[in-house]
């Protein structure tokens, strides 16, 4: 059969059952067969669009979408929405067209070496010279989008590849199973015990938890020590703000006055997937001090990133919680500071931001007001960036994951539509609303 036709048999199998995309003549022969598949296709306006909207399919669903386009101006209008996925730890899968082979060293008409281009801003890439590797990198692909820290692929396909007759059979292939990394006994160990040792912990939920959806054990965790959470903008939503021993934001920019008060306040923080990125940790000086910090993150290279760990931890992060709250519970851990947990509901009141101002024009924190009063629990908020995203991280309320699905490391404008829109896709039965 064709290299398109394997290709979309594959998709299928691996589990894609949306794309958006815009076809296109470098394009054409795999949406030839794309039409056939049981897969939904939505036609953008512009390729952006149609990576972002794969984006916000994900984290409203957490399942892969493919974005798919023409060569040339196409492939690259792609590159900022790989990277706005990328540095979120966001996976979908990026197929663009491709002139000849034979073409592709002669700059011809659209012909661009995309694979060079968004190597940066991807978790890998290929160009598919030879049509009979297409199910190996295929598995390969997949299994990179879905292991340790996800991201998104892109590969690239020459047009005469598309039409190459191979041999294959699709009842043959088998996707790669993603192992998760676990976590040493002995740094459970030492977590616990530093968290047993501590005067006034405070977890810090990032992202990770979300992506592992392991949000009930790190509450669980935190119920059972009495530890106050403090969730980053990637997790927002990820406990709910009127849980008792929610501490809200911290940071320089969508923190808020409860989250740096019980941060500022603490002597050794947890940190569960996430990267302590500088809108969080605004000056490190003063957020380091004397405390002393967990990191625990899927990815090796992003424990000590930013500033070295006390300790360190390779893990999935759902995976990491679970071995946590199973040794806490063999231990008989008791709460840490009681007295501090009792008193977070009344400070996290203290604490609130006027929102319900009166007067014209009318006050940001009062639209936001209204917002939190119009929409259930249940609506999905897209946000782009600039002051309305700072606005939307402090004032808005969420309580449920993988309902705020915000552009976060990239802080890309025009997001939020198109993420809006394949938020969606994800979920028809949810309003989608984008700030």
């Amino acid at each position: 059969m064709k290299v398109a036709q394997a290709l979309v048999q594959i998709l299928v199998k691996e589990g894609i059952t949306e794309a958006f995309g815009i076809p296109g003549a470098g394009i054409n022969p795999v949406y030839k067969y794309l039409e056939q598949a049981p897969i939904s296709h939505y036609c953008m306006r512009h390729e952006e669009a149609c990576t972002h909207a794969a984006d916000a399919y994900f984290r409203a669903s957490h399942k892969i979408a493919l974005a798919i386009c023409t060569s040339g101006p196409g492939a690259t209008n792609l590159v900022t929405g790989m990277y706005t996925a990328s540095i979120d730890s966001i996976p979908f899968l990026a197929i663009t067209g491709q002139a000849n082979t034979w073409q592709m060293e002669m700059e011809a008409f659209q012909c661009v070496d995309i694979a060079t281009i968004a190597k940066p801003v991807a978790k890998k890439t290929y160009c598919l010279m030879k049509g009979e590797d297409l199910p190996k990198v295929l598995r390969e692909a997949f299994y990179l989008m879905r292991s340790g820290r996800p991201g998104p692929v892109l590969i690239d396909m020459p047009l005469d590849v598309q039409q190459q007759e191979i041999s294959f059979d699709i009842d043959a292939y088998r996707p790669m199973p993603v192992q998760k990394a676990e976590p040493r006994q002995a740094d459970i160990d030492a977590a616990l015990a530093m968290l047993q040792g501590a005067k006034a912990p405070v977890i810090i939920m990032g992202g990770g938890v979300t992506l592992s959806e392991s949000e009930k054990d790190v509450i669980a965790l935190a119920e059972l020590l009495q530890i106050p959470v403090i969730t980053t903008y990637m997790a927002k939503g990820g406990l709910p703000e009127n849980h008792p021993l929610s501490a809200g934001h911290a940071g320089i920019q969508v923190g808020q006055p409860i989250g740096n008060k019980v941060f500022l306040e603490s002597d050794v923080v947890l940190g569960i997937g996430c990267r302590f990125t500088d809108r969080h940790t605004g000056d490190l000086k003063v957020y380091r001090g004397e405390r002393k910090f967990i990191h625990i993150n899927a990815e090796p290279t992003q424990i000590g990133k930013v500033f070295p760990a006390d300790l360190g931890i390779v893990s999935d992060a759902g995976l990491a919680v679970k071995a946590l709250l199973e040794g806490a519970k063999k231990r008989g851990m008791k709460p840490v500071n009681e007295e501090r947990a009792k008193a977070l509901p009344e400070l996290r009141k203290a604490l609130a931001r006027k929102t319900d101002y009166e007067g014209s024009p009318i006050m940001p924190h009062r639209v936001f007001h209204e917002i939190n009063k119009a929409f259930d629990d249940d609506t999905m908020f897209t946000v782009g960036c600039g002051i309305v995203q700072i606005w939307s991280g402090q004032l808005q309320t969420v309580n449920r994951p993988m309902r705020y699905l915000p552009s976060g490391g990239a802080g890309t404008l025009g997001y939020e539509v198109p993420a809006a829109f394949g938020a969606k896709v994800a979920h028809p039965e949810r309003t989608s609303v984008t700030v």
